[in-house]
């Protein structure tokens, strides 16, 4: 028992005993409350819509915007929709060909192109294909109930037309007029591929903290023989080296294994920033919470894995948590690395939330070393009056 209570009384112990309860407290709190509900926020998904039937598929646009489950933006042309969507901005794309209703008035079998970005979260991928199936069926089975309200109506026919009219309906409900027609776009063929985006963007920030961890102890046992400045303007010297070489070596071993659609110098450069943003906001920490920085930044994780948008879109997380990925590192780094790995699409919005990111927190630990009081470095070792007396 002595050895025991030995044990508590160290201090590592107890922050010890504190990360056993906070970390899975930390992502209960915030994973059951950002994903409450979650899948009754579909409607916050955005889908472009092309009609390039004229007006004759005025009809039908109206038809998908009242029977879609999210929200439907019309667009100009099916070039500008797939832009957008590649960037992020739609989850899918639904684009109604040239001469779509007159293949329904012929009787004819129609087919609705869908088409879904792979670079997508995987539940909003899931969302938009179980919904564009929907969509069809529900489309079809209205033309089938219109075509045989129609025959009821007409007087001159009989009752054995009747009956054959309706017989023909009921028999092909279950087939449908239109059919749609699924094109996922931007797929890739390794699996290992879609783990990309979360090894760049995320796992940089769980170096990156563990980095800080210790050389948050190096800066410790060198005040003794050295300024705070001194140790200052080295570390960040030694960070900058890292920011630039370690992302080259990374990202030159992990193109060994797989192809992205971007260029190697654009993920590189990409892979630099998140690095930069990721390194000065885990140093901040330690500037500002001293040994509980390791804390906060632990309380980040559970945030940045919900926010990166590679599991579930952030339109579909609570209010509360919708835009606060925009702040942190690693979620700008997974939603940027999707976006070079699945379409090589730019990412300058991504790049510059990160460079501010960097210089916000950088400056924060700027400003904080410098309210420091100075350590016991050179600059204090001043000899005593009766040593300099006796000399």
């Amino acid at each position: 028992m002595k050895s025991f209570k030995d044990f508590l009384k160290v201090p590592q112990t107890k922050i010890g005993l504190v990360f056993a309860l906070i970390v899975p407290l930390l992502f209960v709190v915030i994973w059951m409350t950002g994903y409450h509900q979650a899948t009754e926020r579909v409607d916050q998904l955005q889908v472009a819509l092309v009609n390039e039937d004229g007006i004759q598929g005025t009809e039908v646009q109206k038809q998908i915007e009242t029977l879609a489950p999210f929200h439907v933006n019309v667009l100009g042309s099916a070039e500008e929709a797939e832009q957008q969507m590649n960037a992020g901005n739609y989850a899918m794309v639904i684009v109604i060909p040239e001469g779509f209703t007159d293949q329904i008035a012929g009787g004819t079998e129609a087919s609705l192109p869908f088409y879904i970005n792979q670079g997508n979260a995987d539940v909003a991928k899931s969302i938009v294909e179980h919904a564009a199936t929907g969509m069809t069926a529900q489309m079809g089975q209205g033309i089938l109930e219109s075509k045989v309200q129609v025959t009821l109506n007409n007087d001159s026919i009989n009752s054995d037309e009747l009956s054959a009219a309706i017989g023909q309906a009921m028999a092909k409900m279950n087939e449908g007029p239109v059919k749609a027609e699924i094109n996922k776009t931007n797929s890739v063929s390794d699996f290992a591929t879609s783990m990309l985006p979360m090894i760049l963007g995320f796992i940089t920030y769980i170096a990156s903290m563990t980095m800080n961890i210790q050389f948050n102890i190096t800066s410790n046992i060198m005040k003794r023989t050295h300024s705070k400045w001194e140790i200052f303007w080295g570390r960040q010297l030694l960070l900058l080296c890292i920011a630039v070489i370690v992302p080259l070596i990374v990202d030159t071993v992990a193109l060994q294994f797989t192809d992205v659609a971007s260029s190697f110098g654009a993920l590189y450069l990409y892979h630099v920033l998140v690095s930069l943003a990721c390194i000065c906001f885990t140093q901040m920490s330690f500037a500002l919470f001293g040994n509980a920085g390791p804390l906060f930044n632990v309380a980040m994780v559970p945030l940045q894995l919900m926010t990166a948008g590679n599991i579930i879109p952030a339109e579909m997380l609570a209010p509360f948590y919708r835009y606060i990925g925009n702040f942190l590192p690693a979620s700008n780094g997974v939603q940027g690395f999707m976006r070079l790995i699945y379409s090589g699409e730019a990412v300058g919005g991504y790049m510059v939330h990160l460079l501010l990111i960097s210089i916000i927190t950088w400056g924060i630990t700027l400003l904080r070393v410098g309210m420091q009081k100075a350590g016991n470095g050179q600059m204090t070792m001043t000899p005593p009056a009766s040593a300099q007396a006796q000399h």
